[in-house]
């Protein structure tokens, strides 16, 4: 998925901005990432922050991935997403 990142007390204006060219947003807390944003997301009230999918797991093992099933994976080097797909 094309992706590109925003902060979780970004706006939700800003983020229907980045989603005209990019599929998902991975959000960013104060220094980790915290959730995904995608157009569905958007039609509740709040911040990036507050209205993010949660479902997620960052550079799961086989066997996490295989007992947690979240709704997106997100895969970093260095602590930077570098691939976000969904899950099992």
């Amino acid at each position: 998925m094309e992706f590109t990142t925003i902060g979780a007390q970004d706006s939700l204006d800003e983020a229907r901005k980045r989603l005209n060219d990019f599929e998902i947003l991975v959000v960013w807390g104060e220094d980790c990432i915290i959730g995904v944003l995608t157009l569905e997301n958007l039609e509740n009230q709040g911040s990036c922050g507050s209205v993010c999918n949660l479902d997620i797991l960052i550079d799961p093992s086989p066997e996490k991935l295989s007992k947690w099933k979240p709704e997106y994976v997100i895969m970093t080097e260095d602590g930077e997403p570098v691939m976000v797909s969904h899950g099992p």
